[in-house]
Formats: C-alpha cells, structure tokens, sequence
C-alpha cells in the first residue's frame, strides 16, 4: 500500500483511462451507506489538477451522493484494474455540487468531457472532488479479464501478478500493462459500436495493440433515456420526483427541490435540527457545560465580593 497526499500524474493518467469506478459515501447519523458505479470515464471524469478532479453526474433514479455532499462532503472513488496488472486506487475527497443552473456548471462540463461534448442530456451536477489522500494497494482479489479476449493467441501472456503476494508496491510502475507503447489509449468507446474483433489478433485497424480496455463499450441506455426525458420536457419532473430527498431524508438536490416546491431554508433547517438531534451525547455535554458556566459566573462576582 502507498498513500499520497495528492494525485500523482501517471496515477491521474491512468484513472481516467478506466471503464468504471465507484463512489461511496454516507450520511452522518443515516443507516444508509451508498456506493454507485460510474462509467464514461472518457466523457464524464477528469482530474483537474493533483489536488482536485471532478465528474459529471447524470439524472438517476436516486440522489444519494448529492445529498451526503451537502450534509458533511466525505466522499470516496475507486478505481480498480481489470487487467494483468493488479490494482486498486483510492480517491479521498471532500465534495462540493454544482448543480446543473449554476453559472459555473458549462464551463465545467466541457473542461470534464475534454472538448469531446460540450452538454448532455439530463446532467444534473458536477460534483468536485478535493482531494486530500489517495490509495493505491494490490488488487490481487479482485479479477480480470480474459487476455484472450483482446489479445491475439500468439502474444506472451506477461503475467506480472503471479506469485507476487508478498510485495504491494508493483501497481505503482510507470510501465503499467494498460499502457501501449505508443502511449495511446484503445479504450471504451463512448458510442455504441462493437469493439475491435480479438480475430485481429490482439489489434486493431490502426495496427495498435490492443489492452484490455478493448472489450468494454459505454452502455447507450443513459444517453437515450435523457434524451426522452428532455424532448418530452419531463427531466425537471423527474428530478423533483427523484432527486429531492435521499433515502435517509437528507435535501438532495436543491433544483429538485424547487420544484417539488419546497422550501429551501426550511428544509436545511429541519435537517439540522434532525442531526443534532442525533447527537445527544454531544448535546447533553453541551447543556451541562453550559450550565456549569452559568454556575461559575454566579459564583464569582460573590467569591469577589466577600475578598
């Protein structure tokens, strides 16, 4: 395991050249803890500079990471490595929304999809993740995918993880197997087309060769389920059905929430009260401290006096 205190650069690379991470957060007091999977990394995450990356949050059917950013901002991403080199990188984070009618929000949209898109259908946030440590470790549990799959059948299988359980440290080389040697990247694709044919024999048309981001395609459903939403004009409709509250009650997101007709300040109001109210250790502290000053200042102009 190795821990740093931002993102290093060929860490940052080659996160964002994943077909999938997670994040994982909770409430302070909720029974919920919340982890979601991501995709479209190529699109929709972007590591902005070492102590901060950011990724577009699309309209879903739940709220749960807006709502815990609001509350107390903990937040994790995971990424993990699907190929013969084992690993597992941890993002931590403090997290802040921009939601989809701030003036920020555009800007920051297209700064993410890298000049690929500058809008997509039903994106409700960006969250922004600040980081303050990042994670690697092994990863040798956690499986991969079948090099046959991508590569062709006279290709070395380099296996570099086998019988490597007593040393954590190789995930950090900058010669990592999903890098090509002419340091492109054949990932997923974000359209629907079928990936390269393994009967290419471990390449593709270009003649690069192929890792084992070639066998995953972004998923089209999203795209067209917003486009649906948005040409019929009930995303917002959704979002206030959906998005307004998470499953432990906490505010979700505020547009939502304006139009469900909510009132803003009423609800962070209620929800600090519900939070404190969770604490009462914490209050009951407080109550007698407090009294034991009031006590205190009583006694001392007496203490005074009788001097």
């Amino acid at each position: 395991m190795k821990l740093y205190a931002t993102f290093p650069d060929n860490l940052a690379d080659w996160a964002q050249r994943q077909p999938i991470f997670f994040t994982g957060s909770a409430s302070t007091h909720g029974r919920h803890v919340n982890v979601s999977p991501k995709g479209m990394t190529d699109t929709h995450f972007a590591v902005l500079s070492p102590s901060r990356c950011a990724y577009i949050d699309r309209t879903g059917s739940g709220c749960e990471t807006i709502a815990h950013a609001y509350e107390n901002g903990r937040l994790c991403l995971l990424f993990v490595s699907f190929g013969t080199t084992p690993r597992i990188l941890r993002v931590f984070c403090r997290s802040t929304v921009v939601e989809w009618d701030r003036p920020s929000f555009p800007d920051l949209v297209r700064t993410i999809a890298k000049g690929r898109r500058h809008a997509f259908d039903g994106a409700r946030a960006v969250i922004v993740c600040h980081v303050w440590q990042v994670q690697t470790s092994c990863g040798f549990a956690v499986p991969r995918v079948k090099k046959l799959l991508y590569a062709g059948p006279d290709d070395d299988d380099d296996d570099d993880d086998d019988d490597d359980d007593d040393d954590d440290d190789d995930d950090d080389d900058d010669d990592d197997d999903n890098d090509d040697v002419d340091g492109k990247h054949h990932g997923p694709s974000s359209s629907s087309s079928p990936s390269p044919s393994p009967s290419r024999r471990g390449h593709d048309a270009s003649g690069h060769k192929l890792d084992e981001l070639a066998v995953f395609e972004s998923r089209p459903t999203l795209d067209r389920f917003s486009k649906l939403k948005v040409r019929d004009n009930e995303m917002v409709e959704y979002q206030a059905q959906h998005n307004a509250a998470s499953l432990d009650g906490l505010p979700g997101l505020r547009a939502a929430r304006r139009e469900a007709g909510q009132v803003l300040w009423v609800g962070d109001v209620g929800a600090r009260l519900r939070r404190i109210a969770s604490e009462p250790e914490a209050v009951a502290v407080g109550f007698l401290l407090a009294l034991l000053l009031y006590l205190m200042s009583l006694g001392l102009p007496l203490v005074f006096w009788q001097r």
